[in-house]
């Protein structure tokens, strides 16, 4: 087969008719760039040989063009078969159709359809799709990884092919006829997963059928027997609930557990009131010893600080002493250290003086720049001034213009829409009667004229002609639309303080002007700032403070009479660092009794404030104490605890007599043995009627049963299951007998495999070692590589992807070949293959393609034009032509 174009129109992104140029034998390439459609050129090929007209699966709607989802693609396809023209026309969905011309004949859609079939060895399938050798041979993109599927018509062809060479392997025709007659039986019985159908599947279904309706009649049996023995059960229950003396006995067991219950309560009660007694007696008998520990810590602490305070007093009366001791030395060098003191500011002060006189030349060149920077600040914020004074007097901003503008556009937009409503008159008068006509009173000007009020026409010797425009609504409004726009023009221009909009565009002007003004003198000002103060009047300020600052200094030393009389600046220096050391030595000769005078005085205010303190503490609490006496003296106190000490062994003894009279009962399990028995009579009672509810259902339940006659119909669908267990058995035998024949079959064919693929080995070998030397291939029955050896052999699975891309690529090469040297129809197609390639394996690859395109056709779809540049192929173009009629 010779693919020679493909012409397809409204398929996915080829809506226009576009025609795949420069197809021929051999070798031919299509290197485009991504999305270019190369894709769905191989699509359209598929779809045009492989599925029917009439599909409308997915498939077929997927072809439907991005921009218009209604309209059906179409497909033409030039081709040979043996030499003999071909021309197949398909159009799917809209308008569905299809026309086939082969040689001279020509055939339309089924008869079309049914011949493509024929030539090209397709067999149909179910969703409207076709299945051949070709599904193997056109690989589409990301297939060719795979190894290529051969099933059905595409399996039989190769099979063919080998069974032509092979001659009588296996048995031959005849084996072959024999092994398909098996199978065909087989097939009655079993269908293609080894599951049963026809009758087999039946008389399966009718032996479960029967089985699970014996079943669910041996459960109702079972059910009714275990209804008769529950209800026997139940009514030995009902007498057993239902027994009066053993209501009584529960009865009175309540009543006396009851009593019990109270007696246990009134004990508890008492028990309670004497642990309370010994609580009370222990609680005033812990008071009344708590008070007279507390007396005796009292009176201890007292006589501790009575003993206190006179150590106080004596350490106060010592630290005293010392402290006058110390007071009188820090006098004494007080007067030395004030001597030294003063002799230093005498020195400090001529120290001043001498270096003002030093200074004085600095401050008057400070002086001068201080002055003349003032001086500058001043004119340039006066200029500033001056600009932004007149900016403020000119108010047609750039926001102001843009609304002037919009107004002045919007007037024109109205008065325009209201001419657009006037009357309009046209004049061809004689220029000697034109000049005497008059409109309104005025004479005529020009020849045409729009009306938009009443209008009086004056001819003379004739008379008036009074013309008034229509009055309708949208004349009014246009009218106002016209007088508001233009009122709001107006009060702009007004607003801006300009008569018309060329005042207002002079002003507009005259305020740039002005901006630039106030941003050259900001410009300058900021020239004569620094970098520290960048505000104007803040620096103005700092340096008029600097200039009077230096005018201060400079007068303090002009005022100095005897500045020229001073000593030099270094003998000063000497002079005040003497005057320093003789105060500093002042000072250090004074810590020494200064620092014992501040240990005495606060030893003696730590004595004082201690004394204080105990003195407090001690007559506090000898207040305390007399204070309690006085509220209960000593022997009141000995006799209340005495008597809280008899009161507490008499509620001990009480309490004690209480608990050996303690019921050997416990509360809580005579309160659950009543709740028991409560429970248990009102259980008895809700048992009896559930119980007598319960025999009179399954009283009933069990008359039903038993009028359905269960054994009888059992035994009726026992024999039913027999006889379908019988015919499940004799088919399953056939199964048995016709499965040991095919695989006695299998198994002969199955010995000379090696035999009969090797044909379709030596097809793929001479392509398989140009790129693998001295490498052999093992093929499965179902025609697919299971391994390669090169030194060792290795699955096909275990294979890198670029060597399993590669051999798949080789085994479609070897089964085209071998089709085309038995005579079959074979032509190859590749999308995007070879991309896990490298570049020696991609050269030897082009080497193999090429020696295979010299008996075959070979179409290469790539987006690498550069790397397939050295494939030496024909190269194929895409154009798109005039529009085609219709089918």
């Amino acid at each position: 087969m010779i693919l020679h174009g493909l012409k397809v129109a409204n398929l996915r992104k080829f809506v226009t008719p576009t025609r795949l140029c420069g197809l021929g034998p051999g070798l031919n390439v299509l290197a485009a760039r991504n999305e270019f459609g190369k894709s769905t050129l191989l699509a359209a090929l598929r779809a045009a040989f492989m599925w029917r007209y009439s599909s409308t699966s997915r498939s077929v709607k997927e072809l439907r063009p991005f921009t218009d989802q209604s309209t059906g693609p179409s497909v033409h396809v030039d081709f040979s078969i043996n030499d003999i023209p071909c021309h197949l026309e398909k159009r799917f969905l809209s308008r569905a159709g299809m026309s086939l011309k082969v040689g001279e004949e020509t055939f339309a859609n089924a008869d079309a359809e049914e011949k493509l079939h024929e030539i090209m060895g397709l067999e149909a399938q179910g969703r409207g799709e076709a299945c051949g050798i070709w599904n193997a041979l056109w690989v589409t993109q990301g297939d060719s990884l795979k190894q290529p599927e051969l099933t059905g018509r595409a399996s039989d062809a190769l099979t063919a092919c080998l069974e032509g060479e092979l001659g009588n392997i296996t048995g031959g025709a005849e084996a072959t006829r024999l092994l398909a007659m098996v199978r065909d039986e087989r097939a009655v019985l079993l269908d293609g997963r080894g599951n049963p159908k026809g009758r087999y599947k039946t008389a399966i279904a009718e032996e479960d059928a029967a089985s699970t309706e014996i079943a669910r009649l041996v459960e109702r049996r079972r059910a009714l027997e275990d209804d008769i023995e529950t209800l026997a059960e139940k009514r030995r229950l009902l007498h057993h609930a239902d027994d009066a003396t053993r209501h009584e006995q529960e009865t009175a067991d309540l009543a006396q557990a009851r009593r019990d219950h109270d007696r246990l309560r009134q004990h508890a009660a008492r028990l309670k009131a004497a642990q309370a007694e010994v609580q009370l007696a222990q609680g005033r008998l812990a008071i009344a010893q708590d008070t007279i520990g507390r007396r005796a810590t009292m009176e201890t602490e007292r006589q501790r600080l009575r003993t206190r305070t006179d150590e106080l007093r004596a350490a106060m009366e010592s630290a005293q002493q010392r402290c006058d001791r110390a007071e009188q030395a820090t006098v004494a060098r007080q007067h030395e250290l004030q001597g030294a003191m003063a002799r230093l500011q005498a020195a400090q002060e001529m120290h001043r003086r001498a270096s003002l006189r030093e200074q004085a030349s600095t401050w008057r060149r400070e002086q001068a720049d201080a002055t003349t920077l003032v001086t500058r600040l001043e004119q340039a914020a006066a200029q500033v001034a001056q600009a932004e004074l007149h900016l403020a007097t000119l108010h047609v901003d750039d926001a102001m213009m843009n609304r002037l503008r919009q107004a002045e556009r919007a007037a024109d937009r109205a008065s325009a829409r209201y001419s657009e409503q006037a009357t309009r008159l046209e004049f061809s008068l004689r220029p000697d009667i034109a000049g005497q006509v008059s409109i309104n009173g005025a004479p005529l000007s020009g020849t045409r004229l729009e009306i938009t009020a009443s209008t009086l026409v004056h001819v003379p010797g004739i008379g008036d002609i009074r013309i008034t425009p229509p009055g309708d609504g949208d004349h009014e409004q246009a009218l106002q639309a016209r007088t508001q726009a233009r009122d709001a023009l107006s009060a702009l221009l007004a607003q801006a303080g300009c008569a018309d909009m060329t005042a207002a565009m002079d002003a507009h002007v005259a305020r740039q002007q002005a901006e630039r003004a106030v941003g050259e003198a900001r410009k300058m000002q900021a020239h004569l700032l620094s970098a520290d103060m960048p505000d104007p009047a803040a620096a103005l300020l700092a340096a008029r403070a600097r200039v009077m600052e230096l005018d201060r200094l400079l007068a303090s030393v002009a005022q100095d009479p005897d500045a020229a009389t001073l000593p030099t600046l270094a003998e000063v220096q000497d002079a005040l660092g003497t005057a320093e050391t003789q105060v500093e030595a002042a000072r250090a000769a004074l810590l020494s009794p200064d620092g014992e005078a501040r240990q005495a005085r606060d030893m003696l205010t730590r004595h004082r404030t201690e004394l204080e303190q105990a003195q407090q503490q001690l007559d506090r609490l000898t207040l305390e104490l007399t204070r309690e006496r006085m509220a209960q003296p000593d022997e009141a106190l000995a006799t209340r605890h005495q008597e809280a000490q008899a009161a507490r062994d008499a509620a001990e003894s009480a309490l004690r007599m209480c608990e050996a009279d303690r019921p050997d009962e416990d509360e809580a399990m005579v309160a659950a043995r009543i709740s028991r028995l409560e429970r248990t009579l009102e259980d008895r009672r809700t048992r009896v009627g559930e119980l007598r509810q319960d025999i009179a259902a399954l009283s009933g339940r069990i008359g039903i049963a038993e009028g359905d006659g269960l054994d009888e119909r059992i035994a009726e669908h026992e024999r039913l299951r027999d006889g379908h267990a019988r015919e499940r058995a004799e088919c399953a035998r056939q199964v048995e007998i016709l499965t040991l024949l095919a695989d006695t079959l299998a198994a002969t064919a199955r010995d000379a495999t090696e035999q009969y693929l090797a044909p379709l080995t030596r097809a793929m070998e001479p392509a398989l070692r140009g790129l693998f030397p001295r490498a052999q291939v093992t093929l499965g029955t179902d025609f697919s590589i299971t391994g390669i050896t090169r030194t060792v052999t290795e699955e096909f699975a275990d294979l890198s992807d670029g060597t399993r891309e590669q051999i798949a690529v080789l085994a479609r090469l070897g089964m085209a070949d071998l089709l085309h040297t038995r005579g079959q129809q074979a032509m190859v197609v590749l999308d995007d293959a070879l991309t896990f390639s490298d570049s020696g394996r991609m050269e030897q690859m082009f080497d193999i393609l090429t020696e295979m395109s010299r008996r075959l056709q070979i179409i290469i779809l790539t987006c690498r034009s550069e790397q397939f540049a050295g494939l030496g192929a024909r190269r194929l173009s895409v154009e798109a032509v005039e529009q085609a009629s219709s089918m």
